[in-house]
């Protein structure tokens, strides 16, 4: 294996368990529990790509990947997470600076690894690598949109709680079907 190749591939594991230590360690600090619940996945899905560059690290070439089965897109694991919430998601929480700040901070990283698994989709010359990495970006953008999303909502509490207690979780879901 080429040694650039082998960089990004090792760069691009070890941001992916820096990820899942980061998103523990908000997923510990956040008060909130939708973001609580939100960071907890974002750790699943950072588990799902660092077995999913293990494998293309460790793969003979003509080895393809294949999609795990059972696995899910970050919107689908959470829209699962907040059903599951139920009631929890409509008591009344008010948002934290530090938990607005939690998600400006993880936006901020998931913003850098679009861009680093774009570039990185535009230097590999294995057809394989390339599609991991165009895949990896796709999930960092589908985390950005749920972090822009929630931030949304952490922001403007009162606006949603204006239209009625009961249409918090309601508009939640739409918010997070709403494409990125």
């Amino acid at each position: 294996m080429d040694d650039a190749v082998k960089d990004i591939k090792s760069i691009a594991l070890q941001m992916e368990m820096d990820g899942i230590k980061f998103y523990n360690d908000l997923a510990n600090k956040t008060l909130h529990p939708m973001g609580k619940a939100m960071f907890k996945s974002f750790v699943e899905d950072e588990k799902l790509h660092v077995k999913r560059l293990r494998v293309l690290l460790s793969a003979p070439k003509e080895k393809s990947q294949k999609k795990e089965k059972g696995t899910v897109n970050p919107r689908e694991r959470l829209i699962t997470i907040f059903r599951e919430m139920g009631e929890e998601l409509k008591k009344k929480v008010d948002a934290n600076t530090n938990d607005i700040e939690a998600v400006r901070l993880a936006m901020e990283l998931e913003k850098k690894g679009i861009e680093f698994y774009e570039r990185a989709t535009r230097e590999a010359s294995d057809p394989r690598d390339s599609e991991t990495y165009r895949f990896l970006a796709g999930e960092e953008r589908a985390h950005f949109g749920i972090l822009e999303n929630t931030l949304d909502f952490l922001e403007k509490t009162e606006l949603w709680e204006a239209e009625s207690e009961g249409r918090i979780y309601d508009l939640w879901m739409t918010m997070v079907n709403k494409q990125a």
